[in-house]
């Protein structure tokens, strides 16, 4: 069943289906036993969409334009005759077996009908235009992921036919367009650059035509998405250096609640990325952040070890202090019991470590005279001591913080001095 066709066209047409059925084979290509068929070929690309990171690959829709010239299909007429979908002519007729290297998958389009037509000249002239989609692989290098450039193209070889049957090239007035309204989510485009090769394979050498665009990561979703909070969460981090050191909860919490914060964001960005063996810029990023977070936990823990550090040792010699001096000026029947509940009323952090079962145990067993003819002296000069030792660990504790709120913000801004030039002056300069 022919196309419907006017005028000159349905005589035109009529030539064409006698010729085509008068001998023509579509398995053998024009000039057979003579030069090569030069094919040339155009694309249009209307879309360019999922790009996926970790499967490597990216969606590409386009029309395919290929001409050559086929002096079988010469005849006698003013205009060319165009043969869509549905017509058995379109069947009948020779075309190149071209096919796309690095192609996954891929189709013609059929909605709301076959998306191919082919026309011909009475000068054995022949434009195949067809549409397809297809799911091309790119292979990417991520070392300066969300800051680098990757380089996709679209490879087209004949699959039968070497160069001595069929040379492919570049149409010189199509080339491979992209509309200027063509975005694609994440990447800002590069014009495109063609290229024609020779590759040998086992059964001689083929033609590959290539094309090369480069793709530019937009940068300000992943500021947003991942630098930005996780820099917000290292100098939270730092709150905890203005805290007292007796806020214990506080800063307890503090340090845990940020650190598994920035290994839950730490996690979510390598989610979007393929299982790789090399390490990322966001990898250092993230690494360098938790690394601080870490530290400001660390800094509690050692400052804090130092601020309780011969300070339960002080609390039992005043106590013992207290103990002497009250035995004294009163019977022990009487104020035993008080001064072991307060002997009892000391910190938490420190009862467990004081001497107060001790203490209440002689007092229990050692009799009041015993008990009047305490040491005094040598109290009084231990408890000065320990005292002077607990002041002296405290001071060292509250230092610690003190050179903390100056050495962290300080190595942070350097840090960042150093990783945004070294990964933002290559990614600007391939813009």
């Amino acid at each position: 069943m022919y196309q419907t066709v006017h005028g000159d066209q349905s005589v035109d047409l009529d030539s064409l289906h006698r010729l085509i059925n008068e001998g023509y084979d579509m398995q053998m290509r024009p000039f057979v036993d003579g030069p090569p068929v030069n094919v040339s070929v155009g694309m249009m690309i209307t879309s360019i969409h999922s790009i996926s990171d970790i499967s490597m690959d990216f969606g590409v829709t386009m029309f395919l334009v290929e001409n050559w010239e086929d002096p079988r299909l010469i005849f006698n007429g003013t205009d060319p005759v165009d043969l869509r979908s549905g017509s058995e002519l379109l069947a009948k007729i020779w075309t190149p077996d071209l096919y796309y290297v690095n192609v996954k998958e891929g189709y013609l389009h059929q909605v709301t009908t076959t998306n191919k037509q082919l026309r011909v000249s009475p000068g054995g002239h022949v434009t195949y235009d067809i549409r397809v989609s297809l799911t091309l692989i790119c292979y990417m290098s991520l070392h300066r992921f969300p800051m680098d450039r990757q380089s996709c193209g679209i490879d087209m070889e004949s699959f039968g036919y070497t160069t001595k049957d069929v040379r492919l090239s570049w149409n010189n007035d199509i080339g491979v367009m992209i509309p200027p309204d063509v975005v694609m989510p994440g990447f800002e485009i590069e014009s495109p650059t063609i290229e024609q090769t020779e590759i040998l394979y086992p059964m001689g050498y083929y033609d590959r035509l290539e094309c090369r665009y480069s793709l530019h990561r937009e940068l300000i979703f992943y500021i947003m998405e991942h630098y930005v909070p996780s820099m917000l969460l290292v100098i939270l981090s730092w709150i905890s250096f203005w805290l007292s050191v007796d806020a214990t909860p506080a800063r307890a919490s503090l340090g845990i609640t940020t650190v598994l914060t920035l290994t839950t964001l730490s996690s979510g960005a390598r989610v979007e990325l393929p299982k790789v063996s090399y390490t990322k810029a966001i990898d250092v990023w993230m690494l360098v952040c938790s690394f601080y977070v870490f530290a400001a936990l660390l800094e509690f823990a050692i400052a804090s070890y130092y601020h309780k550090y011969k300070r339960c040792e002080s609390i039992s010699l005043s106590a013992l202090e207290d103990a002497v001096h009250l035995m004294k000026e009163t019977s022990f029947t009487k104020m035993g019991p008080t001064i072991v509940n307060q002997n009892r009323q000391f910190s938490n952090d420190c009862f467990s470590m004081t001497n107060g079962n001790v203490l209440e145990h002689n007092y229990n067993y050692m009799n009041l005279d015993t008990r009047v003819q305490m040491p005094q002296n040598d109290t009084i000069g231990n408890v000065t001591d320990a005292e002077q030792e607990r002041v002296k660990y405290e001071n060292i504790a509250k230092n610690i913080d003190r050179y903390s709120r100056i050495l962290f913000p300080a190595t942070f801004v350097l840090y960042n001095c150093v990783y945004w030039p070294m990964y933002l002056k290559d990614y600007w300069l391939i813009r």
